[in-house]
């Protein structure tokens, strides 16, 4: 039986995989925005949190990012108070939790029909990826909480790959684009922010820091315009990532 037609084998991979993992790298590897352009049932809301809950805590405490991103997938699924506060209790199980929970109805839905478990997991995956490649408690436990989902683990292989061999932004005049600027967090200091800042505010800082190296004012200042354009292109670049990466990106 083939790969494509087999929902027996635990390394068959689901036919619409290389299709979603398309559509999450034109969405900027930003989980909620996938979410946003696909969708989730509302069914399977609640264990995408508890997941993210899990994940989230991998080491030891939750951040601000990851605070922010539950918010824009809260927001994007248009969750009224009564499903905010659910999600937000299923949350804080998954942060007590030692190995991901999933229900068994769940697990046999994904065997079946593993387009909702598919986006679900990417939507995870985010969480490991926030500020550049983050660390190995977070991303083996997101790999043990998709597979817990009912998929197989070559999915959770690709979906993790996927992420971390997308492009990161890079400076200006160190070689090619596989030189790492480390992410959001770079990002941020570029524009002259910070992660926790809210994308406003960075926007702020990032017109600002534009203006200071524009051509036309450069011209008027003994600023070196080579020096200056790198640093105007290196600005453009990081204020690129904050705009896709961002939890309040959109």
């Amino acid at each position: 039986m083939s790969a494509k037609h087999s929902h027996n084998s635990t390394d068959a991979l689901p036919e619409n995989l290389s299709d979603l993992l398309r559509e999450l790298a034109s969405c900027g590897h930003h989980g909620a925005r996938l979410l946003e352009r696909t969708g989730l049932p509302r069914w399977a809301r609640g264990t995408l949190f508890r997941l993210m809950g899990y994940v989230a805590k991998a080491d030891g405490r939750v951040t601000e990012l990851d605070i922010r991103y539950g918010e824009s997938l809260m927001r994007n699924f248009n969750a009224g108070p009564r499903q905010r506060r659910r999600l937000i209790r299923r949350f804080t199980n998954g942060k007590q939790d030692t190995q991901p929970v999933v229900p068994l109805w769940f697990r046999l839905l994904t065997r079946r029909w593993p387009d909702s478990a598919l986006r679900l997991s990417m939507a995870l995956a985010h969480l490991c990826y926030q500020d550049g490649p983050d660390s190995a408690a977070r991303i083996a436990r997101c790999h043990t909480a998709i597979i817990a989902t009912g998929l197989p683990a070559t999915a959770s292989n690709r979906i993790l790959q996927s992420y971390r061999g997308k492009v990161w932004i890079t400076s200006p005049g160190e070689g090619t684009s596989e030189t790492p600027l480390t992410g959001l967090a770079r990002a941020c200091q570029v524009v002259g922010g910070k992660p926790s800042d809210s994308l406003e505010t960075l926007r702020q800082a990032y017109r600002k820091q534009r203006s200071l190296y524009h051509p036309d004012r450069v011209q008027h200042t003994d600023m070196d315009p080579e020096l200056a354009r790198a640093r105007l292109e290196e600005i453009h670049k990081a204020w690129d990532l904050i705009n896709r990466r961002h939890p309040e990106a959109r």
